[in-house]
């Protein structure tokens, strides 16, 4: 790795004695609580030299903020048990608690694993996570990292304590193949076509609050023209033209249920961002047993905030106390960020659908490296991009 590495935000440099001290006031920050690895029970002393002694590895980066020029954590890579080997390494990080949920850790990982296949030219990073640790596995699955065994009883001296240790691989095959569908957008015309079906039955369905500043609002007469819009600004149309089809095509003449089943996320200054509704299969009509989540969209301009998920899991829960048990969602291959949200969900592909329409799992397996889907075979870039 060069001396400095730079992201847009970030840059990755080799450590300073003095960053083991304000590394350690991030780990110990009596406002949050302390970060991963540091628990309340760790004495000062050992707090002050676990850090010193991650920073100090020939083979680790203090992660700096370019805005205040200050480390808040550390990246590097590693030769120890899980990596035996001199075509492989572990992908090892630690971020200040204030810090979390800010993409940092994914940034500075790719620009890491980018040095590690591309100029080490390793052939295999491993990486691993506690129990209970969310977070890291959350980054290691967007990484691109693939649960591969978990280990009981996982002794951890720093923490004086033993943990259960999950483990996951990233090869240079998948990086190089992975680092080739960032460009993909949802909606990419690029992605091959094919028609989805997930389901899932509403015995547990999550309760998850929208983010503060925003609250559900029911369909009233005359919001088709803003249903039009959030479609269209989220890609599922091209004009109002094809807006105005699908609405006839599903709800003219059901404009009455939609009061019931029709739902917009709005926020504050009552701006509506978005929309899902609890609905039926419209070629068969209702039966009563099996709901089907329509038209799930954000608007552009408000994706990223967190909305869609509580959105869905809003609409489900109504959909529950109309007294369906079972929900399905139709999709597509070419909305595949929005099939990722559904098996985060919980949401799984219906069996039928999955043996017809197999190639177009492989691809949303591709795209998302979803854990729910380890059972279909990844395509080659050439078959993503109708290059076979």
């Amino acid at each position: 790795m060069t001396q400095v590495l730079e992201t847009e935000r970030l840059i990755l440099r080799r450590w300073k004695e003095e960053d083991a001290e304000e590394c350690y006031r991030y780990a110990r920050n009596p406002r949050v609580g302390p970060a991963a690895g540091w628990p309340a029970h760790t004495s000062v002393e050992d707090s002050r030299r676990i850090i010193r002694d991650v920073l100090s590895s020939p083979e680790t980066y203090a992660v700096v903020l370019k805005e205040t020029g200050l480390p808040v954590g550390s990246i590097g890579l590693h030769h120890n048990d899980l990596a035996e080997k001199d075509d492989e390494a572990e992908l090892g990080y630690w971020l200040g608690v204030p810090y979390w949920g800010r993409g940092i850790i994914p940034e500075a990982a790719r620009e890491v694993l980018r040095h590690a296949f591309e100029d080490l030219d390793l052939l295999r990073v491993w990486c691993g996570y506690y129990d209970g640790n969310e977070k890291s596995r959350r980054v290691q699955e967007k990484l691109g990292f693939r649960y591969q065994w978990t280990t009981e009883n996982l002794p951890v001296p720093q923490m004086r304590e033993t943990r259960t240790g999950h483990v996951s691989l990233l090869t240079r095959e998948q990086w190089t193949v992975r680092n080739s569908l960032v460009s993909f957008d949802n909606h990419d015309s690029r992605i091959p076509y094919y028609e989805l079906m997930l389901e899932q039955n509403l015995d547990d369905v999550p309760e998850i609050p929208l983010p503060a500043g925003y609250r559900y609002r029911n369909y009233a007469p005359g919001d088709k023209d803003m249903w039009i819009v959030i479609e269209k600004t989220a890609k599922e149309f091209s004009t109002r033209e094809e807006g105005e089809a699908a609405w006839e095509r599903y709800y003219a003449g059901r404009e009455s249920e939609l009061e019931d089943r029709m739902f917009f996320v709005v926020d504050d200054g009552g701006r509506m961002l978005a929309t899902a509704t609890a609905f039926y299969d419209i070629r068969t009509g209702d039966d009563g047993k099996t709901g089907w989540l329509h038209w799930v969209a954000v608007r552009r301009d408000a994706q990223g905030r967190g909305l869609s998920k509580p959105l869905i899991a809003h609409v489900l829960q109504y959909m529950k106390k109309l007294g369906y048990a079972r929900a399905v969602i139709p999709t597509q291959t070419t909305t595949w960020l929005a099939c990722k949200v559904y098996l985060d969900l919980g949401f799984l592909p219906i069996p039928r659908n999955a043996q017809r329409n197999e190639k177009g799992w492989r691809i949303v397996r591709t795209l998302t490296n979803h854990p729910a889907l380890s059972g279909f075979a990844p395509v080659s870039e050439a078959e993503l991009t109708r290059k076979e």
